[in-house]
């Protein structure tokens, strides 16, 4: 898991699943799947207690603290959907 802090961190990703192109399928908001090579990987971007935007997934990357493509590709589409929620409200 990590905080997102700023688009600075996500460069590396946001790049590499550009080249990839990972199918992301909504389940809720907030919960996305995103294929990878070893299959399909749970990603979770939530607000913690404290308020500070996190992204988690179940893939070796971030499991070792990295902000891995998985999770640039889901939070590409959970900003567009927060967007559309705010627009609505």
């Amino acid at each position: 898991m990590f905080i997102l802090k700023g688009i600075e961190q996500l460069e590396k990703a946001i790049a590499k699943a550009k080249k990839l192109r990972p199918r992301v399928e909504f389940d809720r908001f907030g919960r996305y799947s995103v294929s990878g090579s070893k299959g399909y990987y749970k990603v979770i971007c939530r607000k913690d207690e404290r308020g500070y935007k996190t992204v988690a997934c179940t893939c070796k990357g971030a499991e070792k603290g990295l902000v891995c493509y998985h999770s640039a590709a889901a939070l590409s589409l959970h900003i567009g959907l927060a967007r559309r929620q705010q627009q609505t409200a």
